[in-house]
């Protein structure tokens, strides 16, 4: 009976991790709906310079690595590790693309740049 229990809380588990990074189950990726993990945004039109103080790394943690990995190695998402062009993951995350959802509702215009120069500088 413990087993029985075990299995089906994995399970579980399982589904609600794969639900919130927008998971279609396919290879092709198309906008899903928003992962419970993104922080609310207060202005997400803001311009990049009204949250100078944001942090990639931490960005990075709460509303990426559930899928992309804490080092952006990969997992239900793609390795980022490498990528080097800014414009591109500012319009990735901005937008979404495949089964990454848009974070245009969730980050602020200097959190989205904040957590691409994150991951365009190697995570560093």
């Amino acid at each position: 009976m413990r087993r029985v229990l075990t299995a089906m809380v994995l399970a579980a588990l399982l589904v609600l991790g794969v639900a919130a990074c927008g998971s279609s189950g396919s290879s092709a990726e198309t906008p899903a709906s928003t992962p419970a993990t993104t922080p609310a945004a207060s202005d997400t039109g803001a311009p990049a310079g009204d949250d100078a103080g944001a942090d990639g790394a931490a960005i990075f943690a709460s509303s990426c690595a559930g899928c992309h990995g804490t080092d952006g190695s990969g997992g239900s998402g793609p390795n980022l590790q490498g990528e080097d062009d800014l414009d591109k993951v500012v319009q990735t995350v901005t937008g979404g693309r495949e089964n990454m959802p848009a974070f245009a509702g969730q980050l602020t215009t200097a959190e989205i740049q904040s957590v691409a120069d994150y991951v365009t500088n190697g995570f560093k």
